[in-house]
């Protein structure tokens, strides 16, 4: 049960990052299109969206530890 919580987690934590990654690349594409200034309050979001799914990737291990107690299988 272990390793599903943990790929469940790992699963999570991908899709935050390629929503933050979509945030800012959308971001990015705009500035270059209409020869506009980036705005920061799209960027910001989507960093923390990346950081948080980075975090979460690297503690899914020990997190699945936590929210299970049988032995991995």
């Amino acid at each position: 049960m272990r390793r599903a919580v943990r790929a469940i987690l790992r699963l999570i934590a991908a899709g935050l990052i390629v929503f933050g990654g979509l945030e800012i690349g959308l971001e990015w594409m705009r500035h270059q299109v209409e020869k506009t200034g980036i705005r920061t309050g799209h960027c910001l979001p989507g960093a923390a969206l990346i950081g948080l799914g980075v975090f979460l990737f690297a503690a899914s291990a020990r997190l699945a530890e936590r929210l299970t107690d049988d032995p991995d299988e």
